[in-house]
């Protein structure tokens, strides 16, 4: 065997090592690109499964708060002359009025989601910030309702005594009237409940877009306003409809 073929057997045996090298780092990049994203999809499905939650959250606290709107009117209305209204109807106005809300809100999938390596490596960072504004959102709406409405309501409810003498140190009350007025303000409820209820869909939307997804601030928040509107639209058109129920 000559020199030249030697060689020429060495750098062949060369070249295939290093094909292999190559070809070994180039899979196991890829597999782990695969794994990261498989797992960042995995946690978006997490925090995408929590946003639903949330959103069945605030759907229960503005029913419970339409309910009580509704007591807080007619008790108003009534003035003092608790004659107008029967004592069981009273007891049942009372009950509702004492009522509290024992559900809570979740963002752990958030946070873990937050917390991890996998958001520092998203590759659409703006999506990233939709949802930490949307999560924003969410926590300034729940201490909102949770801190100002509940807490202050626990405060302005009188101590256990006679129906007639409840309502008549509820009425006196500034504390109490305050509250009620700030909200069983129809238009604030549905302003307040149909901005997060939107927000919470929208960000679903996103999610369930994500891979495909684009990401134009303009667009976005021209596509966000519409969506928005839409639903502003339909609950004052139902709430219409309601008032008009004989």
């Amino acid at each position: 065997m000559n020199k030249e073929n030697i060689w020429l057997g060495f750098f062949v045996n060369m070249l295939g090592i290093i094909l292999g090298i190559i070809i070994t780092f180039g899979s196991n990049a890829l597999w782990q690109q695969y794994e990261e994203q498989k797992r960042t999809r995995e946690m978006l499905i997490l925090v995408r499964n929590e946003l639903i939650t949330n959103k069945h959250f605030f759907k229960y606290q503005e029913k419970t708060m339409q309910k009580e709107r509704l007591v807080f009117k007619k008790i108003l209305e009534a003035e003092k002359e608790w004659s107008t209204i029967p004592e069981d109807t009273l007891k049942a106005y009372r009950s509702a009025i004492c009522n509290f809300s024992m559900s809570t809100l979740t963002t752990s999938a958030w946070q873990i989601f937050q917390n991890s390596e996998m958001i520092q490596k998203m590759s659409n960072k703006e999506l990233v910030i939709m949802l930490t504004e949307t999560y924003f959102a969410i926590n300034a709406s729940y201490d909102l309702i949770m801190k100002f409405y509940w807490d202050k309501k626990l405060q302005a409810i009188p101590s256990e005594i006679d129906v007639y003498d409840f309502f008549d140190a509820w009425i006196d009350n500034k504390e109490s009237l305050i509250l009620v007025h700030a909200f069983s303000q129809e238009d604030f409820l549905q302003t307040l409940f149909v901005t997060i209820d939107a927000i919470i869909d929208f960000n679903i939307l996103l999610l369930d877009r994500y891979g495909d997804f684009k990401y134009d601030t303009n667009e976005t928040e021209e596509e966000f306003k519409t969506f928005y509107q839409t639903r502003l639209d339909s609950v004052l058109l139902l709430s219409q409809n309601t008032n008009r129920t004989p």
